[in-house]
């Protein structure tokens, strides 16, 4: 018999307390390196240096994260070592640490310092290269440890941008199923399963659960879950569709109009559910949306309206990569 064999980590912890135990969290799951190299930003190690210094870093690396000429640098400073890789800091600086691992073939560790989106397991990096976003095909984590102490103390918004962007799997998924339909697109079940399930038990929460430990579980295991089902799909159609389309448009092609990324996902979902698409988790979404304090997340920082401004960036969005979704139907 066949079967497909999939790359998960070694280690997933969650908890409060927990990011001056990271030496003792990788022994435990028989990680064992002779060295460490922690690569995040200097402000947020000063933040957090306490911690930190409880664990043996051979070397720490501060970086500014997001953008593909930093690589080199960090390249060189690592490649020589037989280390692991310890990623700490928001998406930009993760995406950065995955890229350089995935050069010079090293295994690291994610430790996020917000969840605003599903950088924290994922086989993208999505980086700025020549003046533009670029996505890179990497290697997943073999670990992610997630202190609930520090997601706390990340800004609000980025939290809720986390919520947005993991919920737009839901509108990916309509647009996978509307492509089987119409182009005879296959689905990979399983993927399509773990992608659904990843979002399936925030519906439950409010915007006053933001801070709550059994939210944050519920989002940061639906994170990896979502990461999970890329990796199981071997693309990002699982978990990204028409929503994403909009996205990376602004980002591309309006640049100085671009906001956090799981914001403007978030924003094209809920617009998409009420004027195009109609499925059946719809009006569930858009409650969902105003109860967690998306809503009013949207009216602050997205700088374009619901009408007008979104079907002029349709054509840009269609331009962004060639796959079907119900944007293809939208005159």
């Amino acid at each position: 018999m066949f079967y497909d064999f999939i790359k998960i980590p070694a280690v997933v912890k969650t908890g409060n307390h927990i990011l001056g135990e990271i030496d003792d969290l990788l022994c435990s799951s028989h990680l064992y390196f002779p060295k460490k190299i922690l690569i995040t930003q200097e402000n947020l190690y000063n933040l957090y240096k306490d911690s930190l210094d409880g664990n043996d870093f051979f070397m720490k690396i501060f970086v500014q994260g997001g953008n593909v000429s930093e690589a080199p640098e960090i390249i060189e400073k690592c490649k020589e070592t037989d280390a692991i890789l310890i990623a700490f800091g928001g998406g930009s600086v993760i995406d950065i640490v995955k890229y350089c691992a995935n050069k010079i073939d090293k295994p690291y560790v994610c430790i996020p310092s917000t969840l605003s989106n599903d950088a924290v397991y994922s086989s993208v990096a999505r980086l700025t290269c020549n003046g533009k976003k670029t996505s890179f095909g990497v290697q997943p984590p073999v670990g992610i440890i997630v202190d609930f102490d520090v997601i706390k103390k990340s800004p609000k918004i980025l939290i809720l941008a986390g919520v947005a962007d993991l919920t737009s799997n839901l509108s990916a998924l309509q647009d996978w199923l509307l492509s089987h339909r119409d182009t005879g697109e296959p689905i990979n079940e399983i993927a399509f399963m773990l992608s659904k399930e990843s979002v399936m038990p925030l519906f439950s929460y409010g915007e006053k659960d933001l801070l709550s430990d059994p939210f944050l579980f519920d989002l940061t295991n639906g994170l990896i879950t979502s990461g999970l089902s890329m990796i199981v799909c071997g693309s990002t159609r699982v978990t990204s569709g028409a929503e994403h389309l909009i996205s990376h448009a602004i980002d591309e092609y309006f640049p100085e109009k671009s906001t956090i990324h799981g914001l403007q996902v978030g924003w094209a979902h809920r617009i998409l559910e009420r004027r195009y698409r109609k499925g059946p988790y719809s009006e569930q979404v858009c409650d969902f949306f105003y109860r967690i304090g998306l809503d009013a997340a949207f009216k602050d920082k997205i700088p374009w309206n619901d009408g007008r401004d979104f079907d002029m960036l349709i054509p840009y969005a269609r331009k962004i990569r060639n796959r079907y979704t119900v944007l293809n139907l939208i005159d």
